[in-house]
């Protein structure tokens, strides 16, 4: 008996391709298909992601060869390499804390070995200065940052150095493109290059998108006519939120994708979204719920959803609210 997380046919990709990413799928054990739904076998749990966790038998995998890369470590250095990592396209992004950086090499060569997709592993030092930019240092593999992340039949290419891009959002691009209207405006106000804005405009929205960053703009436009999206939909611009005139324009929805530092914006995105329209409000905040994001709102708007996107450290995570404003 083991535990599987339940997801529906339509989300079974984008649950494995998670569940592989983070190191949660079991390779010991086969998926158990249903008529509606499709179980896919657990290391461990929580898992962060939108599912059913069901406890029961397990299919075994006899043909199964593990692609847990820890396997080709020493049982010293097995014991505390990270389980789980970022990929994007063929880099792999591990944390690592300063005392096991003197491993580093071994963890690279180890991961490598296990993933013949990756061809680069970097540690990421953290996100630092006015673009949030990742400080990622090659330990393995080839010495390159730019590469082409594939997600729910879109390409998003980048240097992963120079611009910030989260691959642990997937499953939060599709929740809002299954959300939005066709003909919705949508302003993308820290858009990077572009993954939420692309994802919306494949449903027929129509995009503002701002990022302050040179090499945003430039990655941006380069994946808005990778991804076959028309320059009548959408608008790109090299600006700050802060500092942007938008005249008397007005949206139906707003991703505030700035979780580090959003709040000191959050005012104006309030005048700027339509009456019944939605903000997606991205922060870092504590796990024991002690962030309330009434105490920024007045009763013009309500906050009518809120989610934990994922871990971000012991005492925080990354969470979305999702905020309406309501008529007067």
């Amino acid at each position: 008996m083991i535990n599987h997380l339940e997801v529906t046919n339509k989300r079974a990709k984008v649950a494995k391709d998670f569940l592989k990413k983070n190191g949660y799928l079991n390779n010991k054990y086969l998926p158990i298909k249903r008529a509606d739904s499709i179980l896919w076998p657990l290391n461990n749990i929580p898992v962060n992601f939108d599912g059913k966790v069901v406890y029961c038998k397990g299919l075994k995998n006899n043909n199964n060869t593990t692609r847990d890369y820890r396997s080709n470590l020493s049982e010293k250095i097995k014991s505390f390499a990270p389980r789980s990592f970022d990929v994007f396209g063929n880099i792999a992004i591990l944390r690592l804390k300063e005392d096991l950086m003197q491993y580093g090499k071994e963890i690279a060569q180890a991961l490598l070995l296990s993933h013949k997709n990756i061809e680069t592993v970097c540690v990421d030092l953290g996100v630092q200065g006015e673009y949030r930019l990742r400080n990622l240092n090659i330990i393995g593999g080839k010495n390159n940052f730019v590469s082409v992340h594939r997600e729910n039949g879109m390409n998003f290419q980048a240097d992963i150095s120079k611009v910030y891009f989260s691959p642990r959002l997937a499953t939060e691009r599709e929740r809002l493109s299954l959300l939005v209207q066709k003909k919705e405006f949508v302003l993308d106000a820290f858009a990077g290059v572009a993954p939420f804005s692309i994802s919306l405009a494949k449903k027929g929205c129509k995009l503002l998108s701002l990022d302050s960053n040179p090499e945003a703009e430039k990655w941006a436009l380069k994946n808005f006519s990778n991804n076959g999206i028309s320059e009548n939909q959408y608008n790109f611009y090299n600006y700050k939120f802060e500092e942007f005139n938008f005249k008397s324009g007005k949206f139906n929805r707003i991703i505030m994708n700035n979780p580090t530092n959003c709040l000191p914006f959050l005012e104006k995105a309030l005048d700027l979204v339509a009456v019944n329209g939605i903000i997606h409000f991205y922060n870092i905040s504590p796990k024991n719920g002690s962030f309330s994001i009434e105490d920024y709102i007045n009763a013009n708007y309500e906050c009518i959803g809120k989610r934990e996107v994922h871990p971000y450290s012991p005492s925080t995570s990354l969470f979305v609210f999702d905020i309406r404003r309501n008529g007067a």
